[in-house]
């Protein structure tokens, strides 16, 4: 299996995905709205907004995707 290189500021990246205290909150109203807009500028059935830690990715938000974990 390949793997990608680790960003240069990889750090800096996590630490502010921890200051802004999004992950594991319920969904919110901006977010939801800002995945329906994606998926209709887009024209796709699907849109999410995903947020990516360190060992996992998080949906903040979907359209058009069941089962997803937010």
């Amino acid at each position: 299996m390949a793997f990608s290189p680790v960003p240069a500021n990889e750090l800096t990246r996590l630490k502010g995905l921890r200051e802004l205290m999004l992950l594991d909150t319920p969904a919110e109203p901006l977010f939801d709205t800002l995945a329906q807009k994606a998926a209709e500028v887009c024209q796709a059935p699907i849109a999410l907004v995903s947020l990516i830690d360190v060992d996992r990715q998080w949906f903040k938000a979907n359209v058009g995707l069941t089962g997803v974990q937010e």
